[in-house]
């Protein structure tokens, strides 16, 4: 949120400086890092139907006015590759696996998890395995919900395992920075130290945000003396100097 505030704060300035007073603009902005704010770029290719928003994160809700059973058409919000899907029935109720992956273009692992969402709930009948060649998915015509406004907007589980595993992985590289701008700033202060109380001090620097592991306090003094920040004493391996 500081590289927010300066950033704001700077821009201001810049108006103030190149800008008339009558120009000035009312802006500020918030700088998000991928650990607060994770988000995934598509895997998968995506006819984007006429009627979708080409945003990859975006949401839709479309009646079905087909279930003539129903006293009011529900209302049910998708993705976007579940409403690409859905939005096929408005030509025919049937579908085979292969005419859906040439429809949306979607990989197999993005159609397959979608299918699974949009079979599980019922809104499409499946004469066989989800994913399976040659099975066709036909338009159930005789959906039924206690709800009226029915989300189908769930994350697949090999799409929550993947987006856990690489915000772990961008939080871990997010640390590793932060450990080796703290070894910076405590040998810039104290020019020479030994091994122990670096690893001490950043830990002490650090402890209120993260507890830093000591495996990779280690593994960052290694990069930093690549890097030439700080290099080894003579004759003194376990004491440091600081170079930048």
């Amino acid at each position: 949120m500081s590289i927010s505030k300066d950033l704001n704060e700077a821009f201001k300035k810049s108006q103030e400086i190149n800008h008339e007073k009558s120009d000035l603009l009312d802006f500020s902005i918030l700088v998000l890092g991928t650990a607060s704010w994770p988000l995934q770029p598509p895997t998968s290719g995506f006819n984007i139907p006429d009627d979708a928003s080409p945003q990859n994160l975006s949401k839709a809700e479309i009646k079905t006015n087909y279930i003539k059973a129903a006293k009011t058409a529900y209302t049910l919000q998708v993705n976007n590759y579940q409403l690409g899907i859905l939005l096929q029935y408005n030509n025919q109720i049937s579908y085979t696996y292969e005419e859906l992956q040439v429809s949306t273009n979607l990989t197999s692992e993005a159609l397959n998890g979608q299918l699974g969402i949009l079979v599980k709930a019922k809104i499409l009948t499946a004469s066989g395995t989800v994913g399976a060649p040659n099975v066709k998915y036909d338009l159930n015509m005789d959906f039924k919900s206690k709800k009226i406004r029915v989300n189908l907007n769930v994350a697949v589980k090999s799409e929550q395992k993947a987006e856990a595993e690489e915000t772990h992985k961008t939080i871990e590289e997010d640390r590793k920075l932060l450990i080796q701008a703290a070894i910076v700033r405590v040998m810039k202060t104290r020019k020479q130290l030994k091994h122990v109380g670096l690893v001490q001090e950043v830990i002490t620097q650090l402890q209120s945000r993260f507890q830093p592991k000591i495996p990779d306090i280690r593994k960052c003094i290694d990069i930093l003396l690549d890097r030439e920040y700080i290099e080894r004493v003579d004759g003194q391996r376990d004491t440091y100097n600081y170079l930048a």
